[in-house]
C-alpha cells in the first residue's frame, strides 16, 4: 500500500509518525483525518498531502497540539484562507470573525470602531506579512482559533485607543479616563480566551510559593504591613525583606508562564502579552487571589 501521506508526516515530525503505528495504518488514519477535514469545509478543497505537511510543521514544533480533527479541521480553513479561496475567506469571517462584537463588549466601543477592529483584525490574520505565512496558518489548531481571534481582536483595540486616545470622548481627566480603558482592555483580554488557563496557572504559582514567602505576600498585601514592619517581624535589614518580596514575584511570573505553557498550551506568541499583563497588575491580583483564599479557607 503507497503510504504518501505518512510519508509526508514522516519528513516533517517523524516522531508523531512512528506514533502512528505501521505506515499503512498510518497512511489510513490520516487519510480519514483529511477526508474529517474536507467534509467540514466541502467547498473548500485543500490536497491531503499540503494539509498533512502542514500538520508536520506544528507537530514538529516546541509544542506540538494533539494530532485530532480540531487540528485538521482549522487547519483545512486556514490553509484555504491563506491561498486566497473566497469560500474558505467566507467561512473565516462567518465562523470566526463574528466574535469580535463580543469579545470588545466590555470595552464599550462606538459601533464603527467595532468594524475597524473587525478590519485590522481580518487583515492581521489573512494578509501575509512578506515570506511569512499568514497569521491564521500560525495560529489554527486545536480548537482555539475563535479564542486567538477574540485575543487579536482586543489587542488591536488597545492599540486602537491608546493611538487615538486624544480624540476620543473620555469623561473626567484624561489620565483617568486613559486608565480606565486600559483596565477594560485587559479584563476583556483575559476573559476572551485564556481567562481560565491563566487563572488556574496563576493560583497555582501562588500556593507553589514557600511558606515563608505566602506569609511576607499575605501580611503585606492584605495586612497592610510595611517592609520596615516586616523587616523588623523576621530579624533582618528591610532590604533583604524587599529581595524576599522582589523574589517571590518574580517566581509567580515565572511559574505562571511556565504553567501557561506546559499545562494549558498557550502559544509561544501570546506568552509574553499574558505574562506582560501578570506583572503590570500583579499587586492588585495576587491580593485578590490571597484574598480569595483566606474566604475560602473559612475562620
Amino acid at each position: 500500500m503507497a503510504t504518501l501521506l505518512h510519508d509526508v508526516l514522516a519528513a516533517a515530525a517523524p516522531d508523531a509518525a512512528r506514533r502512528l503505528g505501521a505506515p499503512d495504518a498510518a497512511e489510513a488514519a490520516l487519510a480519514a483525518l483529511c477526508a474529517d477535514a474536507a467534509a467540514a469545509w466541502p467547498d473548500v478543497a485543500i490536497a491531503p498531502a499540503a494539509l498533512i505537511a502542514a500538520i508536520g510543521a506544528r507537530l514538529a514544533g516546541d509544542a506540538p497540539p494533539a494530532l485530532g480533527p480540531d487540528l485538521a479541521t482549522e487547519l483545512h480553513l486556514a490553509l484555504g484562507c491563506a491561498g486566497g479561496d473566497a469560500a474558505a475567506i467566507r467561512h473565516f469571517e462567518r465562523r470566526y470573525l463574528d466574535v469580535v462584537p463580543a469579545a470588545l463588549a466590555p470595552m464599550k466601543l462606538p459601533a464603527a470602531t467595532v468594524e475597524d477592529v473587525r478590519a485590522v483584525v481580518r487583515d492581521r490574520l489573512l494578509v501575509a506579512d512578506g515570506d511569512a505565512p499568514p497569521r491564521v496558518v500560525v495560529y489554527a489548531g486545536q480548537g482555539r482559533l475563535r479564542g486567538l481571534v477574540q485575543v487579536s481582536a482586543v489587542r488591536a483595540a488597545i492599540s486602537l485607543l491608546r493611538k487615538t486616545a486624544r480624540e476620543l470622548p473620555i469623561a473626567g481627566d484624561d489620565v483617568g479616563g486613559a486608565a480606565a480603558l486600559d483596565h477594560d482592555a485587559e479584563l476583556a483580554l483575559i476573559k476572551a480566551q485564556y481567562r481560565a488557563a491563566f487563572t488556574a496557572a496563576f493560583a497555582a504559582a501562588v500556593r507553589g510559593l514557600d511558606r515563608r514567602d505566602r506569609t511576607l505576600l499575605r501580611l503585606h498585601f492584605l495586612g497592610g504591613m510595611t517592609l520596615e514592619q516586616l523587616a523588623a517581624m523576621y530579624g533582618v535589614h528591610r532590604a533583604t525583606a524587599v529581595r524576599w518580596l522582589a523574589a517571590a514575584r518574580k517566581q509567580i511570573l515565572a511559574d505562571t508562564r511556565r504553567r501557561l505553557r506546559d499545562d494549558h498550551g498557550v502559544p509561544a506568541a501570546e506568552l509574553d502579552d499574558l505574562v506582560a499583563l501578570v506583572q503590570s497588575r500583579l499587586e492588585v491580583s495576587v491580593r485578590r487571589l490571597l484574598s480569595s483564599l483566606e474566604t475560602s479557607a473559612g475562620p
